[in-house]
C-alpha cells in the first residue's frame, strides 16, 4: 500500500528541508507518493484572483525544484502531483484544509534554524499547525543531518503516543534499513513494561517484524532533554511523540514536551500526532 504525504513547498530552494528528508529516509521510493503543495500569495481581496504571470512563475519554478529534487532522488515521476492553492484563509489554514479534504497519511513541512525567541515571536507557520486539529500526522524537518537512520518512537501510555506508534509502523512497514527504538522516560508513576508493550503491538499490527524492535528506558524529570540527548547520541532519522496541547494564550508559551523538542531538536525530523 502506498503511503500519501502532503509536501507544502516555499519560494526559497534553500528550505527544502521536506525534500532533503524524504530523499535520504525512503529507500523503497517506489510506494510513497507526493503532492507537492504550494500556497500563491494573496493578491487583493478576491480570492478568485488570477495569478499574475511574475507569480505563476515563482509558484511553477518552486514546484518544479521540489519535483525535480525527488526524481533525482529516486521517485518515480508519476508519484509526484503538483499543486498549486490560492491563500484564502491563512497558511496555516490553506494547508490543514488541504490536509483533511485529502486525507493524507503525513503532512511534512521545513523548518529554518532560527532561535527560539524569534521562532516564538514570529509565530511560525508550522508552530501553529501543531495546534491546530488535524487528520494527518505532521513531520517537522528542520535541517536533517545525511546519512542518519532509525526511529526513536517515544511512548508515555497516551492515547496519542499510540497513535504515532501505528503511524510509525505503517510508514516503516516495507522500510527494512530502519529498526525502531521504543523509548520511554521513567517518571514518578508510570509503568515502562506495559506502555512498551502496548506500542510494541501496535508496531506488529502494522507489520513490523519484531527483530526491527528494540524498547529503552531512561529515568528523569525533564523528558525533553533525555529525548534530545538520546536521539543525538543514537543519530536517529526521526524522532515520533504524541502530541495533544491545546493552544494556550500569550506570546512565551513554554507547552508540552512535543512542543519543547519542536523548537529544539536538531539534525533529525520531528514526527507528531
Amino acid at each position: 500500500m502506498q503511503k500519501h504525504i502532503l509536501l507544502a513547498i516555499s519560494d526559497d530552494p534553500s528550505n527544502l528541508y521536506g525534500v532533503k528528508f524524504v530523499n535520504e529516509f525512503f529507500k523503497n521510493k517506489d510506494t510513497v507518493r507526493f503532492t507537492l503543495f504550494y500556497i500563491a500569495p494573496r493578491q487583493g481581496r478576491d480570492v478568485e484572483f488570477e495569478l499574475d504571470q511574475h507569480v505563476e512563475e515563482a509558484c511553477d519554478l518552486a514546484l518544479e525544484s521540489a519535483r525535480q529534487r525527488l526524481v533525482m532522488g529516486g521517485f518515480l515521476e508519476e508519484n509526484i502531483l503538483c499543486k498549486i492553492k490560492k491563500r484564502s484563509l491563512s497558511k496555516v489554514k490553506d494547508i490543514i484544509q488541504e490536509a483533511n479534504r485529502g486525507q493524507y497519511d503525513a503532512v511534512a513541512l521545513g523548518r529554518r534554524g532560527i532561535s527560539r525567541l524569534e521562532e516564538m515571536i514570529s509565530d511560525s507557520v508550522s508552530m501553529r499547525i501543531l495546534e491546530q486539529e488535524r487528520k494527518s500526522p505532521l513531520w517537522l524537518c528542520r535541517e536533517p543531518d545525511p546519512g542518519r537512520r532509525n526511529v526513536l518512537l517515544c511512548v508515555n501510555g497516551s492515547e496519542p503516543a499510540l497513535r504515532i506508534a501505528d503511524h510509525v509502523g505503517f510508514m516503516l512497514k516495507n522500510e527494512d534499513s530502519h529498526s525502531i527504538t521504543l523509548f520511554h522516560v521513567n517518571q514518578q508513576g508510570t509503568k515502562g513494561t506495559d506502555i512498551l508493550d502496548q506500542a510494541g503491538q501496535e508496531l506488529v499490527r502494522n507489520g513490523i517484524a519484531s527483530e526491527r524492535i528494540i524498547t529503552k528506558t531512561a529515568t528523569g524529570s525533564n523528558a525533553e532533554q533525555i529525548i534530545i540527548q538520546e536521539a543525538t547520541t543514537g543519530k536517529y532519522a526521526v524522532v515520533a511523540a504524541g502530541y495533544s496541547e491545546k493552544a494556550k494564550s500569550g506570546l512565551f508559551r513554554m507547552g508540552s514536551t512535543s512542543k519543547k523538542m519542536a523548537y529544539n531538536l536538531k539534525g533529525a525530523a520531528l514526527w507528531l500526532t
